[in-house]
């Protein structure tokens, strides 16, 4: 035992004193690696002169200078305090960085200059170079990995279990506490560069995210689901351009989106850039992968898009409470879980598709589910019960907005639009078979042909059968699913026209001229109403259900927005409301006394005016 001491201490002795000429990196040794500052290291940052490589950090014979643990030869920082990483969804008690820590930020926090020793008499070692921009932490660590605080952890439901009892571990031993804490040494090995080939000083391959779930516990949480995503098992090749350690998506795999340090903020949860941004370079017009995805940035710079990336106040934030109130935004991360996020596949309405698996929503009751089981539930979180939607004249931009005869407290609920027992979409409740005469059998693509999805018998839609990306993949295009933007308004899959707002309600208005087929004006009707022969609008047909379509449509122009809403009518009745029947009072005026324009079913007779004619008590 003794001469195995010895051993160590002669070979110490000779890291601090010999040269190394020529000295290249070598496996295992801190010999030519980023942390061999000696004239022969292999960083950018050397010496001038000094050949002794252990000498930057250690000292064979030094005391315990300035209360620094004997052998420790750089200066330390004197910062009395560090700004560590918070956010809303980091649970743990922070503490100052320990002095094990300390040691590495005597170099990484840029404040004392490296070769600035305590070993000979306190004269510098004269060094060339400067220490990389990544390398420099500087005093600002929140925007680096916490560290220093105490375990057992609290849990935050997605950490490793194990982190949180006493005494606590990591789910590889390669990963170690230090004083029951997480400190610099948890992660990276500072005397051994090549544990991983692409990442020097890490204390294990972290290819596959193997160092990150070590303590990150992939089935839990909104990490559950990740060893299924593929974010996690993509072969896609990364282009080196962007900057990544390993060659493909699922080797980089936390990688791809995360970063240990030096990220752009507190608030960015450790992202590599601003959270668009970070989507953007693998879903975007220059995507890093080959061969590349479905380009969803450009997509939302259509004419009509939900406003991803655009600034808001306060900002989109993970623990946010549901619905949204504050500030109702759309960020990638409000219906896509990164972690949890599937290939996209078959899915069968109202249940979310595979790309948005793992996401929060708002039930149709309007309680919070986590994550959401329908597709419906997520768009809820912000198209239902938030109390400031947006329906300032800014909102034009997505495209008019119809003033309903049937209006309520909360008219732009969607969730209560679907609610209603007498008249609603099939989003949130199943079709009610016979409803609707109009009704094909099958849905239709963007170009005609039938999808196979069935519209009868209790079927389901989803909010994206109409509002998608106008070509979307799902759809016969080859565009992402989703209402990422459109070229149509309010991020409608296809073309709905709305007439003009006359000069005056109840006058005559700009007529829509009417045209057959997959580019006619109704065209989203027209996906799953046989506008031409069931409701007559090509010359014949039965139009069982008001004898009038044609007459209406065709020749005066009127869009199917004049007389019918489009989710739901809130407060409706059987008399009035039927077949989703509630006039824009923008274009049709009551008549009489009576308060707006109506209809009633049992007597099949209309009330109102529009299109320059009167109707108090015409039979239809």
């Amino acid at each position: 035992m003794r001469f195995v001491r010895t051993s160590r201490w002669l070979i110490f002795l000779y890291c601090l004193l010999a040269p190394f000429p020529g000295m290249a990196q070598q496996m295992g040794t801190i010999q030519g690696s980023m942390h061999d500052l000696s004239i022969t290291g292999g960083g950018q940052l050397k010496a001038s002169a000094e050949t002794r490589v252990c000498l930057f950090c250690h000292a064979s014979h030094l005391a315990n200078t300035a209360g620094v643990k004997p052998l420790w030869n750089q200066q330390l920082s004197t910062v009395a305090s560090y700004n560590q990483y918070s956010s809303t969804t980091f649970t743990q008690v922070g503490t100052p960085p320990s002095t094990r820590s300390k040691l590495c930020l005597s170099c990484h926090d840029g404040t004392v200059a490296i070769g600035q020793t305590y070993s000979n008499n306190g004269v510098p070692i004269t060094m060339q170079g400067a220490l990389h921009a990544t390398s420099n932490l500087g005093t600002d660590l929140s925007n680096d990995h916490p560290f220093g605080f105490p375990l057992p952890a609290l849990d935050d439901g997605e950490i490793r279990l194990s982190l949180a009892t006493s005494p606590p571990s990591a789910a590889d031993p390669a990963v170690k506490l230090v004083d029951n804490k997480i400190e610099c040494i948890t992660c990276h090995e500072p005397h051994t560069p090549n544990l991983d080939s692409s990442v020097q000083f890490l204390v294990r391959n972290n290819s596959t995210g193997a160092l990150c779930t070590a303590c990150h516990d992939p089935a839990r949480g909104s990490l559950s689901g990740w060893l299924a995503s593929p974010h996690s098992t993509s072969g896609s090749p990364v282009a080196g351009s962007a900057g990544l350690p390993y060659s493909t998506v699922g080797t980089n795999a936390c990688a791809s989106c995360h970063s240990g340090h030096n990220t752009p903020g507190t608030s960015s949860r450790l992202l590599r850039s601003t959270e668009t941004n970070t989507c953007g370079n693998c879903h975007g017009a220059a995507a890093n992968l080959n061969p590349p995805l479905p380009n969803v940035v450009t997509e939302a710079a259509s004419p009509y898009a939900h406003p991803i990336g655009a600034p808001i106040s306060p900002p989109h934030d993970a623990a946010e409470a549901l619905p949204v109130n504050s500030s109702r935004h759309s960020e990638c991360a409000d219906c896509h879980n990164a972690h949890a996020a599937q290939s996209p596949g078959a899915s069968a309405p109202p249940a979310v598709p595979k790309e948005l698996a793992g996401v929060s929503g708002i039930a149709a009751s309007g309680g919070l589910v986590a994550p959401a089981s329908n597709e419906y539930e997520i768009c809820f979180k912000c198209h239902s019960d938030s109390n400031n939607k947006p329906q300032s004249p800014t909102y034009a931009v997505y495209g008019r907005e119809p003033i309903r005869a049937a209006w309520s407290n909360d008219p732009y609920n969607v969730r209560l639009d679907l609610n209603s027992p007498v008249a609603r979409h099939n989003v949130t409740q199943p079709a009610r078979p016979g409803i609707s005469p109009s009704l094909r059998v099958t849905m239709l693509d963007l170009v005609g042909n039938p999808t196979g999805r069935s519209l009868q018998t209790s079927a389901y839609i989803y909010c994206s059968d109409c509002h998608n990306n106008d070509w979307a993949r799902g759809s016969g295009g080859s565009n992402a699913n989703g209402p990422h933007g459109s070229k149509w308004p309010h991020i409608l899959e296809r073309q709905y026209q709305e007439n003009a707002i006359p000069g005056q309600a109840g006058g005559n208005f700009n007529a829509i001229a009417y045209t057959s087929g997959v580019n006619n004006p109704y065209a989203l009707c027209d996906k799953c109403h046989d506008l031409d022969n069931q409701l007559g609008l090509a010359g014949a047909g039965p139009d069982s259900a008001f004898h009038k379509h044609q007459l209406h449509v065709v020749q005066v122009g009127a869009s199917c927005s004049v007389c019918h809403a489009s989710h739901g009518v809130q407060g409706a009745t059987s008399a009035n409301n039927a077949h989703l029947v509630n006039f824009d009072t923008q274009i049709v005026a009551p008549v009489g006394t009576n308060p707006v324009p109506y209809i009633d079913t049992t007597t099949r007779q209309c009330f109102l005016s529009c299109h320059g004619q009167t109707h108090n008590g015409t039979s239809y």
